[in-house]
């Protein structure tokens, strides 16, 4: 796992892996006001729909967190299987009662 910091915020990748079909990643990351986890499946040229890039997220406003820290939040999601990752982070959420926005973001890029 790698993790980066950037302007004083936090990034880390919980996945990261590539092949000739598509490049996916899971990442945890922090900005000012917001902590995310996503999860990203990005298709390579001649594979699925080539261009088509997904995201799936769950956004939590720092100030709503209620004592959870982005440490907790980090530990937790690693301990968790990779596929139930998002389904267990969301119901970990919904538990603590901490309102989160979440959504399946798809875009298409040209440039692939």
């Amino acid at each position: 796992m790698q993790q980066l910091e950037l302007f004083d915020y936090r990034k880390d990748y919980l996945f990261d892996n590539k092949n000739q079909v598509a490049h996916w990643y899971d990442i945890l990351k922090e900005t000012e006001d917001t902590i995310s986890y996503a999860e990203h499946i990005d298709p390579n040229k001649g594979y699925a729909i080539a261009g088509m890039e997904y995201e799936e997220y769950v956004d939590v406003k720092k100030n709503r967190l209620r004592g959870l820290t982005y440490d907790q939040i980090l530990k937790y999601l690693k301990s968790a299987k990779k596929e139930d990752r998002l389904k267990k982070y969301k119901a970990l959420l919904k538990f603590r009662n901490i309102p989160f926005e979440a959504d399946l973001f798809t875009w298409h890029n040209e440039d692939i």
